[in-house]
């Protein structure tokens, strides 16, 4: 019953990292679509929701994929499901939220707090997070419990 603390406390860590290494790495790949919006001279809005919504994605996936890594008694596949799952938990998020934010009306005669770029960054850091903290709590505690019912088998 130790653990449980030290446990909690270590996903908290985790889930701060994640959220901070996702926010920046999303932000950052928001502006790289927007320099590439800008260098590549695309016209298409098509294509710039697809290099903003996958930009902010991957970066939020990236950020939250990396803190949720090395986790004790998940194995190499299960980690690279992780991974994975937090990169398109990152897209998906990262596009329901600029669909809302391009929808969110401001109210009269002000303008919007937040346009739909932030609402994508802020979509895939979510979505990447709350992918890979529930994978990786889920994969921890299989493994202690697991853990636990082969000790009592054996001393038994």
């Amino acid at each position: 019953m130790a653990e449980l603390p030290r446990h909690l406390l270590g996903y908290l860590l985790r889930a701060g990292l994640g959220i901070g290494l996702a926010l920046v790495l999303a932000a950052t790949g928001a502006v790289l679509a927007r320099m590439g919006l800008l260098v590549f001279g695309l016209t298409s809005w098509t294509s710039w929701i697809i290099m903003l919504v996958t930009g902010a994605g991957l970066g939020a996936g990236l950020g939250s994929g990396v803190a949720w890594l090395w986790l004790k008694g998940i194995g190499q596949g299960a980690t690279a499901a992780i991974f994975v799952g937090t990169l398109a938990a990152g897209v998906a998020g990262s596009w329901l939220a600029y669909g809302y934010g391009a929808g969110v009306e401001p109210e009269c005669c002000a303008s919007p707090q937040m346009g739909p770029i932030a609402y994508a960054v802020i979509g895939a850091v979510t979505g990447a997070n709350l992918a890979a903290a529930v994978a990786g709590v889920t994969g921890q505690s299989l493994y202690f419990l697991l853990r636990n019912r082969r000790h009592a088998s054996a001393a038994s």
